[in-house]
């Protein structure tokens, strides 16, 4: 069960990255009144993006301890949130 759950999770991460930036992000950069840090919207734009995609890697890392638990590996559970958290 648990195997199963962490698939899910990995699928989840997946459709959020790719989903995501084809018909949130993209979208949402073409607008023209994205706030201008630095002198452009790049910064904006690399930040907006690094917190869309480093979800993704939370649902990773939740899928990995799932996993490890399953497998009944329980003394790098703590490496992997060093990890994710890193």
């Amino acid at each position: 069960m648990l195997l199963i759950a962490a698939s899910i999770l990995i699928l989840c991460g997946v459709l959020h990255s790719v989903l995501g930036e084809k018909f949130i992000l993209i979208r949402l950069f073409r607008r023209d009144n994205l706030p201008k840090i630095y002198g452009s919207d790049a910064f904006t734009k690399g930040t907006i993006r690094f917190a869309w995609h480093i979800t993704s890697i939370a649902w990773f890392g939740f899928a990995s301890l799932l996993f490890m638990h399953s497998e009944g590996s329980s003394e790098n559970i703590l490496y992997v949130v060093s990890l994710v958290f890193y």
